[in-house]
């Protein structure tokens, strides 16, 4: 059986400048949707289409895949990131259970939360257990179950966001007398759909481009 190698000593060292400026990047897109969320503009109104929100989701998968493709170093350095940390950190997803119990207050609707919550623990769960084990005994562990974990993990995503969008106040999933999910555009929430998601899903393009190098 194939399996993922990771060695102590980590021949493809990471640039520290790179590191550095992605930091920042990172920081700064964070601090520009934290504005955004508190200024309400990610709060469309009830009936119109989120277009702030989609545009805060697939701006910065788009700038990555472009850099990704484009640039050698920023390439090189994301090929040479830890894959276990990166798996790892999918394990602070488990927070999306608190979809579950939003629904259960009748503040969001089932069609959204249920998916969206129980998805994001089963893809916590599976990242956790996926990262121990490459750690404590990566020989064991094959590329094709970390690509297995890791299309659920974005198919999770897909579906929480296209049924986020359908449940909104007046859109086609949206059934009156019941909550929509107009919540999601308002602070805090909306820290997930505008920073949180696209940041992880990110991550889980990274894992591909590393299986496939890896390969």
């Amino acid at each position: 059986m194939n399996a993922i190698i990771f060695e102590s000593d980590n021949k493809q060292k990471v640039s520290s400048s790179m590191t550095k400026a992605v930091f920042l990047i990172c920081l700064g897109w964070f601090a520009t949707i934290l504005v955004t969320a508190l200024s309400g503009v990610f709060d469309a109104p009830a009936g119109d289409r989120p277009l702030a929100i989609l545009m805060a989701v697939l701006m910065p998968v788009a700038v990555f895949t472009v850099a990704y493709l484009n640039m050698k170093s920023f390439k090189d350095w994301v090929l040479s990131l830890d894959m276990r940390q990166l798996i790892l950190l999918h394990s602070w997803r488990m927070v999306g259970i608190g979809f579950v119990f939003l629904y259960f207050q009748d503040r969001l609707p089932a069609l959204f939360a249920l998916p969206a919550g129980l998805g994001d623990a089963m893809a916590a769960i599976g990242a956790l257990f996926l990262g121990i084990a490459l750690y404590e005994r990566a020989e064991t562990v094959s590329p094709k179950r970390i690509f297995f974990w890791n299309t659920f993990g974005l198919i999770d995503f897909i579906i929480a966001v296209s049924m986020g969008v359908l449940t909104r106040t007046g859109d086609l999933l949206y059934f009156p007398g019941q909550a929509g999910s107009d919540i999601m555009g308002s602070f805090p929430l909306a820290l997930i759909p505008g920073f949180a998601v696209p940041f992880y899903v990110i991550t889980h393009l990274i894992i591909f481009a590393q299986l496939r190098a890896k390969r």
